[in-house]
C-alpha cells in the first residue's frame, strides 16, 4: 500500500476511535499531502463533513486541481462526487468499494475522471 491510502486510512481510523464514520482522505500534489481529512460528520453534527470535503478544504482554495489526486478509503459518495468533477481532480484512488456507488462512478466516468479502485482489506476492514 502506498504513502498515501496510508494517511486516508490513518484519517480513518483516528475518526473511528473519535466515534466518528471511518472514512479518510488525503489530497496530494507532487508526491505531498496538501490536504487530508476524516468524516467529522457525528462530531461535528454536520452532514456535508465527509472526508473527501475535509481533505479539499484543508487544501485551500487551489489555482488549480487539475494536477491532484484524491485518495479516500472508501468510493466517494454522490456529494463527494460533485465536488471532485467542480474541481476538476483529475484521478481519484479508491480504497473500498459497495454495489451501491454506481450513480457516484458513472458520473464521475462521464466528466472524465479517473478511478482506481484498489479493493484493500485495511479498508473493508474499517467499515466492518
Amino acid at each position: 500500500m502506498d504513502e498515501f491510502m496510508a494517511i486516508a486510512i490513518e484519517e480513518a481510523r483516528a475518526t473511528k476511535a473519535e466515534g466518528g464514520s471511518p472514512f479518510g482522505a488525503a489530497l496530494v500534489r507532487d508526491g505531498a499531502v496538501i490536504g487530508r481529512g476524516r468524516n467529522l460528520m457525528i462530531q461535528n453534527n454536520d452532514p456535508l463533513s465527509h472526508g473527501e470535503m475535509e481533505a479539499i478544504k484543508a487544501a485551500g482554495l487551489q489555482e488549480s486541481y487539475a494536477d491532484t489526486v484524491l485518495y479516500t478509503t472508501a468510493f466517494p459518495c454522490l456529494m463527494c462526487a460533485g465536488a471532485i468533477v467542480r474541481y476538476q481532480i483529475p484521478k481519484v484512488i479508491i480504497g473500498a468499494s459497495w454495489a451501491h456507488t454506481a450513480p457516484s462512478r458513472e458520473f464521475m466516468q462521464a466528466h472524465g475522471i479517473e478511478l482506481l479502485e484498489l479493493r484493500l482489506d485495511a479498508c473493508y476492514a474499517l467499515v466492518e
